[in-house]
C-alpha cells in the first residue's frame, strides 16, 4: 500500500519539464498521468502552450524588426513626400499606390490612398481592389484590414492613425514628416512600439494556441473514446481527454519549431496538419492498447490467483476429511479395543466364579 502511495506521489509531483519528457518518450506514463484530473491537465496544457508562444513571439519580433527596416527602406525609395498631422495624412500623390511583395507572412497586400475622404467612397475602393488574403488599407485618416479566405471577406474595424501613433508612439508624436519618420522608425524609439508589439503577439498568440489546442484534444480523445469502444475497455471520456492533451505535447514542439521555420524562411510542409494529428492519434491509441494489456494481465492475475485460493481451499477441505477419517479410525480402535480388554475381563470372572463354586461345594461335602 504505501509503495503504491509513493508511486502516485511522484507521478503527480513531477516537474513540468520532465512531463514533457515523460508525455513524448514514456507511453506507460499516460495512465498515471491522466489519473491526476482535469485541472492539472488543462494547467499542463496552458503552461505548454504559454512557453512555446515565447518562442513564437520572439521569432516573430526578430522578423518584425526585419520587416520594419525594409518597409523604412521601401518607403524611403518609393513612396511621395508626405506629412502627418492631426491625424491625417497628405501625400504628393494622384493615384493609389499598390504594393504586392510583402514580404511578411500575414500581409499579402498594402495599398495606400489618402485621396478619398468618404466612407462611401473608401468602401467602394476597397470593393473594386478586392483580393485573396489580408490586404491593409491606408487611407486619408485610417487604416483598414480586409481578410478574404475561400471567398469569405471579413473586414476588421477602422483604426485610426491617431490611435494608432498613441498608442505606440507616445502622445508627444502630433506630427512628422517622410523623413522623420523613416528616422524614427531605424531608430531605439522604436523600442516602445516592439515592446507593445510583443506583448499584444504574445497574449493573442497564447489565447489561439489554447483554443486550437483544446479543440485538437477534444478530436483526439473523440478518437480514443472510439478506440476504446473496439477495443472493449470501458476509460471515462475524461482520463482519455487527459492523455490527448498529453499526446499533443510533440505535436505543439514539431508544429512552434515548423512555424518559426516558416516565419524566417517560408518553407511550408504540404500535409504537416495531418502529421500532426496523425502524431496525437498514435500516442492516444498506444496508451489505451497498454492499459488493455495491463488489465489483460492483472485479469490473468487474478484468475491464476483464483485459481490457487480454489487448490488450497480443496486441500483443506481434503486434509481435513483426512483427519476426520483418522479420528473415525481412533475411534473405531479405541472402541475395539475397550471390547476386546472387556472380553478379557469375562473370562477371568468366570474361572473365579468357578473357583468360588468348588470351594463351595467341597464346603458342603465337608
Amino acid at each position: 500500500m504505501e509503495e503504491k502511495e509513493d508511486e502516485k506521489y511522484r507521478v503527480v509531483n513531477i516537474n513540468f519539464f520532465k512531463k514533457v519528457w515523460y508525455s513524448i518518450t514514456k507511453f506507460e506514463k499516460y495512465p498515471e498521468m491522466a489519473t491526476e484530473g482535469l485541472g492539472r491537465a488543462l494547467k499542463y496544457l496552458a503552461m505548454m502552450c504559454a512557453f512555446i508562444t515565447v518562442f513564437m513571439t520572439i521569432s516573430s519580433f526578430i522578423e518584425m524588426k526585419k520587416v520594419v527596416f525594409n518597409l523604412s527602406e521601401y518607403i524611403e525609395q518609393n513612396i511621395p513626400e508626405f506629412s502627418y498631422e492631426d491625424g491625417q495624412i497628405q501625400m504628393d500623390t494622384e493615384e493609389p499606390i499598390i504594393i504586392d511583395n510583402i514580404q511578411y507572412d500575414g500581409i499579402n497586400r498594402i495599398i495606400i490612398n489618402p485621396l478619398l475622404e468618404s466612407d462611401e467612397e473608401k468602401e467602394k475602393f476597397e470593393a473594386e481592389n478586392d483580393a485573396t488574403g489580408v490586404t491593409i488599407y491606408f487611407f486619408k485618416n485610417q487604416i483598414v484590414m480586409r481578410t478574404k479566405v475561400d471567398n469569405i471577406d471579413t473586414k476588421i474595424s477602422p483604426y485610426t492613425y491617431k490611435d494608432f501613433v498613441q498608442n505606440y508612439a507616445g502622445n508627444d508624436v502630433k506630427s512628422f514628416s517622410k523623413t522623420q519618420l523613416i528616422e524614427y522608425m531605424r531608430s531605439s524609439k522604436m523600442n516602445n512600439f516592439y515592446g507593445k508589439y510583443m506583448i499584444s503577439s504574445f497574449i493573442s498568440l497564447l489565447l489561439v494556441e489554447i483554443m486550437i489546442t483544446l479543440i485538437d484534444a477534444l478530436e483526439i480523445a473523440a478518437f480514443g473514446w472510439l478506440t476504446t469502444m473496439i477495443t472493449r475497455i470501458r476509460i471515462r471520456f475524461v482520463a482519455i481527454y487527459n492523455m490527448a492533451v498529453y499526446a499533443l505535447t510533440l505535436p505543439i514542439i514539431l508544429n512552434a519549431i515548423y512555424m518559426i521555420i516558416n516565419i524566417f524562411t517560408g518553407f511550408t510542409v504540404k500535409y504537416f496538419q495531418v502529421m500532426y494529428t496523425a502524431i496525437s492519434y498514435i500516442y492516444v491509441i498506444s496508451s489505451i492498447l497498454i492499459i488493455k494489456s495491463d488489465f489483460i494481465k492483472k485479469q490473468a492475475e487474478l484468475t491464476k490467483i483464483l485459481s490457487e485460493q480454489e487448490k488450497v481451499k480443496e486441500e483443506l477441505a481434503k486434509k481435513e476429511q483426512e483427519k476426520k477419517e483418522e479420528e473415525e479410525k481412533e475411534r473405531i480402535r479405541k472402541k475395539d479395543k475397550g471390547e476386546e480388554d472387556s472380553e478379557k475381563k469375562e473370562p477371568n470372572k468366570k474361572e473365579k466364579k468357578d473357583s468360588n463354586l468348588g470351594e463351595q461345594a467341597e464346603g458342603t461335602n465337608a
